[in-house]
Parts: C-alpha cells; sequence; structure tokens
C-alpha cells in the first residue's frame, strides 16, 4: 500500500484508475486539485483584480484614510507568490501615474503613490512647486496643509535638484504635507512597481463614525 501511495506523489499510477483501490483514486483526486489550486495561486492570481486598504492619509484627497480599493495587481508585472520573481506587464509607468509598488525598505509592504520623475529626469521642489527638467509642473490633485504647520527645512518643501537613477521612480503621496515618500527614503526601483488602484470599494471616516458615501465606487485618478 505504501509503494501506491508514493507512485501517487511521483507519477502515473501503476494501474488505470477505475482498477485502483479506493484510496489510490482518492489521492489522486486530491492530486490533481492541489495541481489546480497551485497553478492559480501562483500563475493566474498575479494577474486578476485585488482589493487593498489605505490605513494613512498620504494620498489624500485622492484617496482617503480607511479606504478599500479594487486594484490591477499585474499592470506592471505581477509577481509570483512568496518570490521576487516578476511577469511582464503589459503598461508602461507615466508620471502622474497611482502605482502599487514593494516597498524598497521592506519589500513585504505595499505602498501606493502617485509618480512625480521618471528615469534619468531631474526633479527639483521648492515650496509647493515641482519642477521636472527645470519645469514646473500642475499637480492639480495634490493637497497641502498651511505652510505654517511644517518646518520649512524639512526635505517635503525643499528638495533637490536630484537627478532619477535609471530602472527607478520618484514617487509622492498627494497630501504632499502628510506623506513618506522619495523625499525622505528614496527612489523606487521599477521592478518593484506591479499594480494601479481602479476603483474604491469602502471609505469609513473614523472620526465621525460614519461611512462614506460619496467616496464609493469612485474612480482613483
Amino acid at each position: 500500500m505504501l509503494k501506491k501511495i508514493w507512485q501517487f506523489f511521483i507519477g502515473k499510477p501503476a494501474k488505470p484508475l477505475a482498477e485502483s483501490p479506493w484510496l489510490i483514486r482518492c489521492l489522486w483526486e486530491i492530486r490533481s486539485l492541489v495541481v489546480v489550486f497551485s497553478v492559480t495561486f501562483f500563475l493566474i492570481q498575479p494577474f486578476v483584480v485585488a482589493g487593498y486598504d489605505t490605513p494613512t492619509g498620504s494620498m489624500e484627497p485622492t484617496i482617503m484614510t480607511n479606504t478599500r480599493y479594487i486594484a490591477l495587481p499585474s499592470v506592471y508585472g505581477g509577481f509570483f507568490r512568496l518570490t521576487k520573481i516578476k511577469l511582464p506587464g503589459f503598461k508602461k509607468v507615466k508620471r502622474g501615474d497611482i502605482v502599487i509598488f514593494k516597498y524598497p525598505l521592506d519589500e513585504n509592504l505595499n505602498y501606493v503613490k502617485r509618480v512625480v520623475a521618471l528615469p534619468g529626469e531631474e526633479v527639483k521642489i521648492n515650496g509647493k512647486t515641482v519642477y521636472i527638467n527645470g519645469k514646473a509642473i500642475y499637480e492639480p490633485y495634490t493637497r497641502y496643509v498651511n505652510d505654517d504647520s511644517l518646518n520649512q527645512n524639512s526635505p517635503g518643501r525643499h528638495y533637490g535638484p536630484v537627478t532619477v537613477p535609471q530602472e527607478h521612480l520618484f514617487v509622492m503621496g498627494d497630501n504632499r504635507d502628510n506623506s513618506y515618500d522619495s523625499r525622505y527614503w528614496g527612489f523606487v526601483p521599477l521592478h518593484n512597481v506591479f499594480g494601479t488602484p481602479l476603483f474604491t470599494f469602502w471609505s469609513f471616516d473614523k472620526e465621525r463614525h460614519q461611512i462614506r458615501w460619496h467616496e464609493l465606487f469612485k474612480e482613483i485618478k
């Protein structure tokens, strides 16, 4: 019996399943299910939609705190689970894209930020204005607090000029005075970027203890 069970793990059954003992038939069916599950888990899953949450306000007002959203986890190339192996993407990263990526200082964490500068571009920040290659860029989606509430010597208001290395991105949160991003911890390797948010499906205001109905099913852009 043990020999027959071992045969189940290493190859074809010794004889047709219809003629095999019931235990061997059951084990063979289980193996088929395991194979299907494994293929789905490691190969198919990186291409389908997935849910993510936003515990902080770094992307407000685009993505509010305590918001859950649906995303495409493979638009820039999905990862095999539990590995650093990345599948090819079907879209190139552009300035202004909102991207989901593995945080460079701890790749077990996923961050969501907006792309501000691409590889080879020079980025400079002066107050509330961001300059790319010496030209101010238009950013209607950003939020700032009053100037007096932020240390004017902070890299959040004065940064660069710095050239983004090849195969890297410079990213920031839309809530510029409340975002821990490339200004503080550096550039994001392109290899770490994999997904993009699509729309919200849940948002809750903990301070007011109520659902943000106007945020539900909102396109994220």
